[in-house]
């Protein structure tokens, strides 16, 4: 009976220590055309959204050269309150300082940030996050708008594209 009841327990034992390892699942899909077009998303690392938060958190701060440590040398920006793609010079912080210069601080309370990588290729890692923005303005004023991110992470783990979108917040 002990040998039965011994067995038993060690059976329970290696069964409990064995983790099921399920397989990334993939979801979503790339319409537009190109290499990507048809592939999937899979949720991406850790890493990746400490270093998007990071890089959020530097421009919040108005740490502009806190967010070059974070930037490849040019940065593609889309962004949200004007039409057009512009090349950033991210070697010097002449850009981002003259973007804020007409604020005296900024705040932002985060809704999420997810990582994402591409089905078969690892490379193409990006970071997309939601944030309802404050702005203070040296006048006194402030306005406030929430903001749909993408951020897009090089092989140097760097920002290498930041596209934005952005609408009133609600009242």
């Amino acid at each position: 009976m002990k040998k039965i009841f011994t067995i038993f327990i060690i059976l329970i034992i290696s069964i409990s220590c064995n983790t099921l390892v399920e397989n990334e699942k993939v979801g979503g899909e790339w319409l537009r055309e190109g290499s990507r077009l048809g592939k999937g998303y899979i949720v991406g690392d850790k890493q990746d959204s400490d270093l998007a938060r990071k890089f959020m958190d530097a421009y919040e701060n108005m740490d502009a050269q806190l967010m070059i440590e974070f930037s490849a040398d040019t940065v593609m920006f889309h962004p949200a309150d004007i039409g057009g793609v512009f090349d950033v010079d991210m070697t010097n912080t002449d850009f981002i300082v003259e973007r804020q210069s007409n604020w005296d601080s900024l705040s932002r309370d985060y809704i999420f940030i997810m990582p994402l990588k591409l089905e078969d290729d690892f490379t193409r890692r990006i970071v997309t996050t939601a944030f309802e923005e404050t702005r203070y303005i040296k006048d006194g004023s402030t306005e406030t708008n929430i903001f749909y991110e993408r951020l897009s992470i090089n092989e140097e783990d760097l920002i290498e594209r930041v596209v934005q979108y952005s609408r009133p917040a609600n009242d």
